[in-house]
């Protein structure tokens, strides 16, 4: 199957995690398809040919098991799929370390090494990237995610820009393990987060406080996304200065 990385699924192909749900070809399940399953979970996803096109915005875990069911690939065994569904909607809070979370990771590293593209305007043919990610032995993602998480410790400290209260901001580049959830455990409620090899911004909201950006306007910046873990329009570069004025919205927000 051929891949193609852009901002939005066209709908003439089959997609994942896109912008589109239908059930059949499309498959998302963030924003105004938010009632959908998760493509990790999604059994109604159905296998396509050697000639078909498949269509994402982004690669996570949950995008890539998606695709490991349209290459007609086994899901792992040794994920749990619903903690897969359970972190991809409300991070990693509360989630104790383990051999899932440690998949989570791997994915998102092993995606960086590939050098798998933000999307931009135009469509990007990624398909030998997601082949080699696909061919990866689950147990050479789970090692490199283990490997990352304990550098994750180290991300939090060193790449943390400011903090006021229950906000922080940090800045990350690629090498940057950054897991978005750990501020929760210091008794932050808001995470802002500049990712410098992206040039994107998200803003994550701890799952038990009452603050959600998703489908706002902070800082002048419309985010879109899950309400409590949004993000920047893709294929939209932001830079630190941008990423303070969200963080600065941020902390107006909270305070009234």
């Amino acid at each position: 199957m051929k891949v193609l990385l852009q901002k939005k699924a066209t709908g003439d192909n089959f997609s994942i995690e896109a912008g589109i749900a239908d059930g059949t070809k499309n498959f998302d399940h963030h924003g105004e398809h938010s009632d959908q399953p998760c493509p990790s979970v999604d059994e109604r996803i159905p296998v396509v040919g050697q000639n078909d096109t498949v269509e994402l915005t982004h690669m996570d875990a949950d995008t890539l098991l998606g695709l490991r069911r349209m290459a007609g690939l086994d899901i792992p065994k040794e994920i749990d799929l619903a903690l897969i569904e359970q972190i991809d909607l409300n991070g990693t809070s509360g989630v104790t370390p383990d051999t899932t979370l440690y998949y989570m990771v791997g994915v998102s590293e092993k995606s960086k090494s590939l050098r798998i593209p933000f999307p931009k305007e135009e469509q990007q043919d990624v398909t030998k990237q997601v082949a080699a990610l696909l061919e990866t032995y689950p147990e050479e993602l789970i090692a490199l995610g283990r490997k990352a998480h304990k550098k994750s410790e180290t991300a939090y400290a060193e790449c943390r820009v400011a903090v006021e209260g229950k906000v922080g901001l940090w800045t990350i580049n690629a090498t940057d393990p950054l897991d978005p959830s750990r501020p929760y455990v210091d008794g932050f409620e808001v995470v802002v987060v500049h990712r410098i090899h992206y040039k994107s911004l998200s803003i994550y909201c701890a799952p038990g406080s009452e603050f959600a950006f998703g489908g706002q306007e902070v800082g002048g910046i419309q985010f879109a996304g899950h309400p409590k873990a949004a993000g920047s329009p893709r294929g939209v570069e932001f830079n630190l200065d941008d990423a303070k004025r969200v963080y600065s919205a941020v902390i107006v927000e909270l305070s009234q």
